[in-house]
C-alpha cells in the first residue's frame, strides 16, 4: 500500500543524494507523521506477536505486506505456499529450503522470523511455602509489630497492635506483603489451625528472619510464635524460548524499523529511482558477501552494473560468467568499506544523473571522456563499458575475452 505521501522534497541527482547522506527518515516529519505509515505499524505491533505460525502470518495480508516489504520482498506477495516453505526453513541452515534460493533475502527472513528454529515450552512455577506456629494469641495476648522476609520480599515493623485472632494476622501480613511486592497477589497468609501459612505463586523462595515483636501492654500471657516449618522451596517460573521471533518486543521493534526505511525508500523512489536504489544498496551492499547474492538481486545488480558501465544486455549471460566478469572489475570488499561504499554510490548517482540529462552521455562514453579504469576497482572507479546493442551470445563472448585478458 502506497503512503500517502507523494514527496518529499528532496531534489534528484547528487544534491538530494547529500541530503539523504545526512538524514534519517525519522528527520522528514511529513513522513513519519503519515497517517497510513502509523495504522500500518501500528497494527502490526498489535497482531504480529499473534502470529506464532508461518501459516498465520502469511493468511493475514496486511502482516504479510509488512513482513515481506520490511526484507525488500514485496514481490513475492500472495505466494503463500511459497514464502510458508521460506519461513518454516531452519534458521542458519546451509541446507534448508531458504538457503537453497540464490537470493539471501530468503535466508534473512527465515533467520529473523525464526518460525522453523527449535523451542522449548514454558515451565510454570511450582509454588514455596513456610508456616509458623502462633501460640497464646487473644484479647490482651497480642504482637505490636512484625519484621521478615518471604518469597525475596522484605517487611519492616509492620504494625500488628490489637489484632487478637489468626485471621487478623494472615490479614494484616497480606496486606503488607502484596504492597510491598508491587500490589501483585502472588503472595498468600492464610491460617491453618494455630499455624499461619506463607505462599508464593512464583515460586521465588521461602522465609526468613520473621520477627513477631510481643506488645509491651499486653495483660495476658505474651504470645509466642516457632520459626518458619514445614518450608517448600517450590521454583521459579521458565518463560519458552527458541520459536518465532514475533513474541519478542525487540524483534517487533526491529521489524518496524526495517518497514519505516523500506518505506522511505519507496516514497524518496516516487521522487527518483536512482536515489531509492542508492539508499538500497547503501543498506544492503555491507551485507553481500560473494557476487551470486548481487546477481541475484535486481536493484544491487542495476547498481553495481551502472558504476562498472556494464549494458543491459549483460544480465542475460550464464550468471557463473557475470560472476566472473563482476569480480575481475570490482573488490567485493570494498562492500564493508563505508568510505570506498560511499564513493561508489556517490558515483553511482552522478552517472545516472549524467546519463539521464543527457542520453548520449552513456556509461561508455563518461569512460572515454577520462573517467578512467581499472581491471579490479579497489574504490569505484569503472571500466569500459560493452555496448548495449550487443546480442547475448556476442556479449558473453566479449565478456569472456575480457576476463580471459
Amino acid at each position: 500500500m502506497d503512503l500517502a505521501i507523494s514527496s518529499l522534497g528532496i531534489p534528484d541527482g547528487l544534491a538530494g543524494w547529500k541530503i539523504l547522506q545526512q538524514k534519517a527518515p525519522a528527520s522528514f516529519t511529513a513522513f513519519i507523521n503519515d497517517p497510513v505509515l502509523k495504522q500500518q505499524i501500528a497494527y502490526f505491533e498489535q497482531n504480529a506477536p499473534k502470529a506464532t505460525t508461518a501459516k498465520a502470518l502469511m493468511d493475514n495480508f496486511q502482516l504479510q505486506s509488512f513482513a515481506l516489504t520490511a526484507f525488500g520482498l514485496s514481490s513475492e506477495q500472495y505466494m503463500n505456499g511459497f514464502m510458508e516453505k521460506v519461513l518454516n526453513s531452519a534458521p542458519n541452515s546451509t541446507t534448508s529450503f531458504a538457503a537453497s534460493l540464490t537470493d539471501p533475502r530468503f535466508t534473512s527472513i527465515a533467520n529473523a522470523f525464526q518460525y522453523g528454529g527449535p523451542s522449548t515450552p514454558a515451565v510454570p512455577a511450582k509454588p514455596s511455602s513456610a508456616e509458623v506456629a502462633v501460640g497464646n494469641l487473644g484479647q490482651g495476648s497480642g504482637f505490636s509489630q512484625f519484621s521478615g522476609t518471604f518469597a525475596g520480599v522484605t517487611l519492616s515493623n509492620v504494625n500488628l497492635s490489637g489484632i487478637s485472632t489468626w485471621q487478623g494476622l494472615a490479614s494484616a501480613l497480606q496486606t503488607a506483603f502484596r504492597q510491598a511486592d508491587g500490589f501483585h497477589s502472588n503472595i498468600s497468609v492464610t491460617p491453618d489451625g494455630l499455624n499461619l501459612k506463607f505462599t508464593d505463586s512464583q515460586g521465588r523462595g521461602t522465609a526468613s528472619t520473621m520477627i513477631f515483636t510481643p506488645d509491651p501492654s499486653n495483660t495476658g500471657t505474651a504470645p509466642t510464635v516457632s520459626a518458619p516449618f514445614n518450608v517448600v522451596a517450590g521454583a521459579v517460573a521458565q518463560p519458552a524460548t527458541g520459536g518465532p521471533a514475533v513474541t519478542s518486543s525487540s524483534f517487533i521493534k526491529q521489524m518496524v524499523q526495517q518497514y519505516t526505511e523500506a518505506q522511505f525508500q519507496q516514497v524518496v523512489g516516487n521522487t527518483s529511482n536512482t536515489l531509492r536504489e542508492a539508499l538500497y544498496a547503501q543498506q544492503e551492499l555491507p551485507t553481500i558477501t560473494n557476487w551470486y547474492s548481487v546477481i541475484a538481486n535486481r536493484p544491487l545488480a542495476d547498481v553495481i552494473q551502472t558504476v562498472l558501465g556494464l549494458p543491459q544486455s549483460f544480465a542475460l549471460i550464464n550468471v557463473d560468467q557475470q560472476a566472473k566478469v563482476l569480480a575481475s572489475r570490482m573488490n567485493i570488499a570494498n562492500f564493508q568499506n563505508p568510505t570506498k561504499l560511499n564513493a561508489m554510490l556517490d558515483q553511482f548517482v552522478a552517472m545516472s544523473q549524467t546519463q539521464a540529462q543527457d542520453p548520449s552521455q552513456s556509461a561508455a562514453a563518461l569512460l572515454l571522456n577520462g573517467i578512467g579504469s581499472s581491471k579490479i576497482i579497489n574504490l569505484t572507479l569503472p571500466v569500459a563499458p560493452l555496448p548495449d546493442s550487443l546480442a547475448s551470445s556476442s556479449a558473453t563472448a566479449l565478456l569472456q575475452s575480457t576476463a580471459n585478458g
